[in-house]
This record gives structure tokens, sequence and C-alpha cells, in this order.
């Protein structure tokens, strides 16, 4: 693919970009803006392959195929997220900076309950993580259907 391809695949794909500093925590309605692409399994597919990934593990968010779909399927990854994330605390800082996500954003939940701290971790990472499985599909050619 030469570079005009890809400039001419941005513009494509222009719609379904969302800066990080867009997107509240607590908040899945910056999914609606991506529909062609969380209402497809393949697409929560690539999200979790992404994430274990990304957590160093194959099969550290296991969840059932046929649940992936919609803004429910990235309930259910925050919910994975929230057990799975308190027995890597050691290594959090590193497995963020992995994802990408920085610093700053996780120094603002520091002093909220644990729970509710890990609640909005998982969050962050689930937007962090489609984020990063849209702009592959943008960048790699693929259609979308």
């Amino acid at each position: 693919m030469n570079p005009c391809d890809c400039i001419d695949n941005l513009s494509k794909f222009e719609k379904y970009i969302t800066p990080m500093s867009d997107i509240t925590v607590n908040d899945f309605t910056y999914l609606q803006q991506y529909a062609d692409f969380i209402s497809k399994e393949e697409f929560w597919n690539d999200v979790i392959l992404q994430l274990n990934k990304d957590l160093n593990k194959e099969f550290a968010i296991n969840i059932p195929h046929s649940d992936l779909k919609g803004e429910r399927a990235a309930e259910l990854v925050v919910n994975a997220l929230m057990k799975y994330l308190p027995s890597i605390t050691p290594e959090l800082s590193e497995v963020l900076y992995r994802i990408d996500v920085s610093e700053q954003q996780v120094n603002g939940f520091k002093e909220l309950p644990t729970d509710i701290y890990y609640r909005c971790l998982g969050e962050l990472i689930v937007k962090r993580i489609v984020l990063k499985v849209i702009t592959r599909k943008m960048y790699s050619g693929k259609k979308i259907e």
C-alpha cells in the first residue's frame, strides 16, 4: 500500500476516530459511533485478542463468543477486567504503558475506592483497545462491512 492509499483510507475512517480525551468514564455511548463495528462478534473477538496480547496472557479475558455484540460486550469485557486487574497490580504500570493508557488518566482514579478504581481502569482500557482495533482495521485496508 502506498502512502496515498493510507490518506484515502483515513478519510473513509475519520468518523470512527475519537480522541481519548473526548471519552468519559462510566459511559459507553462513545461506542454508538462505532456501530458498524460493535455489532459484529468478529470485532469483539479482535478486541479480546488485542487485550490478551497487551495483558501478556492468552486467556486473561475469556468471554463466550455468543455474548460479544454491541455495548453489552463492552460491559462484559470491563467486568472481566475488574476481576483480573487486581491480580496484576505489581505489573499494572507496565501493562498500562503497553496498552497506551497514560499515567495522567489513571492518576485521577487513585483516590477512589478499590472496586471503583478497577472499574474505571477497566473502562479506560477497553476504550483504548477499541480505538487500537479500529485504527488497525483502518490502516490494514480492510473494508468496513
